[in-house]
């Protein structure tokens, strides 16, 4: 969020530049970034030697996609307060934006020496390393030619021991409404419905006692009353090569375990690649702030039975709020999986 402090200046500077900077934090706060950007030039105008207000600005360059210049800003609040993290900090999130890993986590970790008690420096940090390591190991993966590393269980007890044991943590779970079309054959829908329901049961409880969610792939066999199985992809919306690596398993593990239904869960905060939600989306497709947390869930289902049946593919979003240390889930609402998918299609027709 951009900053309050403004440094002692003389009273018609501060009037003038103060009244420019509150309009733009406040334009900021409402996410309309561009507006914001237009306040602050007005503000640094009238005081172009605080860093506070390049601090800003670079602050909503980055949600304009510009990192180019909230990198030239976060250096000129750099070079006019260097004892401040923020402007540090600010730089080390263009640079992240732009894949400039090395780079990024060289100014993070100044920002952290300049303020080692700030969380919010410290987790972008360590983040950005995360990412960075994610992506040289996948290069060292490909030159290798072996495949993507996964957390893989047999099968959902453990998920289901670890969501039950506190019975007392207060849990909302909010289906969706519709699942899809009528299934033919086998009583595929009904298998379906139940798979969803456990699944994200089990995902909603989670998230909802440890306040976060691990991106995590639940798989249901054709066979009514087997045991759906787990698969953690954490690293799988790391990167392009990532998510198209992380693909080509989830493709084959399905094939080679008859699957009938695939449901991916991720946080919104946890999707690096792809943002669907970027790329001039109509408030009417996506109607959330880029400040608001959330869980996107998509669902491939097969429908058993059917002739040259197609593989039914729908894609919900779950609101937590715009609070990260006060999450609440809220009802699912489905968007239009040709452009919120967060995974390419995961299963074939069975007569493919």
């Amino acid at each position: 969020m951009p900053e309050d402090t403004v440094a002692a200046e003389p009273e018609a500077v501060i009037s003038e530049s103060e009244q420019h900077k509150k309009d733009g934090n406040m334009f900021f706060a409402s996410a309309d970034y561009v507006k914001a950007v237009a306040a602050y030039n007005k503000a640094i105008k009238a005081d172009p030697k605080n860093g506070v207000l390049y601090s800003n600005r670079a602050a909503a360059f980055i949600h304009l996609g510009k990192e180019t210049k909230a990198i030239k800003d976060a250096e000129q609040a750099i070079e006019l307060k260097p004892d401040w993290a923020k402007g540090y900090f600010r730089k080390g999130v263009a640079l992240a934006a732009l894949r400039k890993w090395d780079d990024s986590i060289e100014v993070l970790e100044r920002a952290v020496e300049v303020d080692p008690k700030s969380k919010e420096i410290s987790t972008m940090l360590r983040e950005t390393t995360r990412k960075r390591n994610a992506e040289k190991g996948e290069a060292k993966r490909a030159e290798k030619g072996s495949g993507f590393k996964f957390d893989l269980s047999t099968d959902a007890s453990d998920t289901k021991a670890k969501t039950s044991s506190d019975e007392n943590t207060p849990v909302h779970i909010p289906l969706p409404q519709d699942t899809g079309r009528e299934f033919v054959g086998c009583g595929t829908q009904s298998i379906v419905e139940e798979f969803l329901k456990r699944s994200l049961t089990s995902a909603i409880t989670q998230f909802a006692k440890e306040g976060k969610l691990q991106s995590v792939v639940y798989v249901q066999p054709v066979t009514a009353g087997s045991e759906m199985q787990v698969i953690g992809v954490e690293a799988g919306f790391d990167s392009p090569q990532a998510n198209s690596q992380c693909c080509d398993f989830l493709r084959k593990y399905a094939i080679e375990n008859k699957a009938l239904a695939v449901i991916v869960l991720a946080e919104k905060k946890n999707v690096a690649y792809p943002q669907v939600w970027k790329g001039g989306k109509s408030k009417t497709q996506w109607k959330w702030k880029d400040s608001e947390y959330g869980i996107f869930m998509q669902l491939d289902a097969l429908a058993v039975g059917a002739v040259n049946a197609v593989p039914e593919r729908k894609v919900w979003f779950i609101p937590t709020g715009s609070q990260a240390n006060a999450p609440r889930p809220g009802e699912p609402v489905q968007l239009d999986i040709d452009l919120f998918a967060i995974m390419p299609p995961l299963l074939r027709s069975p007569t493919a």
